[in-house]
Parts: C-alpha cells; structure tokens; sequence
C-alpha cells in the first residue's frame, strides 16, 4: 500500500444516491487507508465527522455544483452552515457563466462572498476547465487567486467540469505561481495518473478510486469523480 499517495488523496463519494451503509463503509476505508481527507456531500457530515472522530482525515464537503449558479448570499450561507457542522475544508463551483459572460468583477466577487464567509477555513475553487477555452482557464484561475482562494482545482469531477490532465495542472500551478495551492481531480484511477498530478503541481487529488490507487488492487467504483 502506498501511504505517500493516501497523504495526497482526499477520498471522495459525493453521488447523490448514495446510501448511509455506504458513507459508514467510506469512513471505514478513509480510516484503513489513511486518507488526507473525506470529501463528502453536505447532509452526510454530521455521520461522517462521527465515524473519523480521532482520525486525522480531514472532513471536507462540496457546495455549488454542478452548476455554480446559485446566488454568492446562498452560496455564503451554505458555507456557515457547513462550518458550523464540521467541514474543515470546502470545494465551491463559482458562477460560470460570469466568467462565460466577461462579468470577470462579479465572477471575482461570487468567489471572494465564499471566501469570506468562509473566515480562514480552506476554500478550494472548482473551476470547471472542461467548459472553458484556454484563455478563460488563465483568466478564471488568476480570478480566483485574486479572490483569496486557498486551492485552485481544475474541475468538480461531475457534469462538464472534465478529466484532470497534466497540462492544466501545470497551468494552474504556473497562474498561482505559490500565491495557491492546487488540487487536481477527475477521472484520476492509478497510482500512476496520481504521482504524474503530483509531479504537475498538484498538492491534493480528489478521487473515488483511492482504495485501488494506494492499494494496487481493482475497486469497484460507482462515482465517476
């Protein structure tokens, strides 16, 4: 077992069928494995910060996607909520279609809104790269820098945001230039895909497949993140 990589990963089941049976066998993997983090959809954090209670995974939710386009007031509230119920963490969906629209301030201020909110609390900025051409992923990632965001990452996992690759985790890595970190994430299933993420800039891997990364062996795996 690889416990380098299970530093890196922040194991992820955040489908929205996903039973309570299954969320106590996630807790049970992030424990066994030795997981950096527990990403998992909001209404489970209270099972789930119960089950790692002494563990040193991180709990971490996700918000906003896989849309982005509610307002940057619900978006702010959902963040107090989510503090206040354990989340350590938070991985956000901005509002894409500012971005898509060349509203670069208010695209800026919907993500700073959660930054703030948010009081110190790590926010990671999922910026959805699959919808974007090249120049709106530089333009978005500086955005978000700008905004205060403590993670850059490349994509949700779901709907449009795309597979990570190589090339834009190098681009993220080479807009943050330090000023943030990165977390790569989508379609990421081997030990190899992860260390070359790695190797590009990336700090954190949000996956589903952590336990057939670290452990070599084949893992059914029902969540396409």
């Amino acid at each position: 077992m690889s416990q380098e990589l299970a530093q890196h990963i922040q194991q992820t089941l955040v489908r929205p069928d996903a039973s309570v049976t299954e969320i106590e066998q996630f807790c049970e993997q992030c424990r066994t494995y030795g997981f950096q983090g527990a990403m998992i959809s909001p209404l489970w954090l209270g099972v789930v910060k119960e089950r790692l209670e002494g563990a040193p995974t991180i709990l971490c939710t996700a918000l906003g996607y896989p849309m982005g386009s509610m307002t940057a007031l619900s978006k702010a509230f959902e963040v107090r909520d989510v503090i206040a119920r354990g989340a350590q963490q938070i991985d956000f969906m901005p509002a894409v279609g500012y971005l898509k629209s060349g509203w670069y301030d208010a695209y800026r201020r919907d993500i700073a809104a959660v930054v703030d909110a948010a009081e110190g609390v790590p926010i990671k900025v999922m910026l959805e790269f699959g919808m974007l051409t090249e120049e709106e992923k530089r333009v978005a990632a500086e955005l978000a820098v700008e905004a205060g965001a403590t993670y850059l990452k490349n994509s949700s996992g779901w709907g449009q945001g795309g597979p990570a690759t190589v090339d834009d985790i190098r681009l993220l890595a080479s807009v943050a230039r330090g000023r943030a970190l990165i977390k790569a994430s989508g379609g990421i299933r081997t030990a190899e895909q992860a260390r070359a993420m790695l190797d590009a800039g990336a700090v954190l891997l949000g996956t589903s497949a952590g336990v057939q990364i670290v452990s070599g062996q084949a893992h059914a795996v029902k969540d396409q993140y």
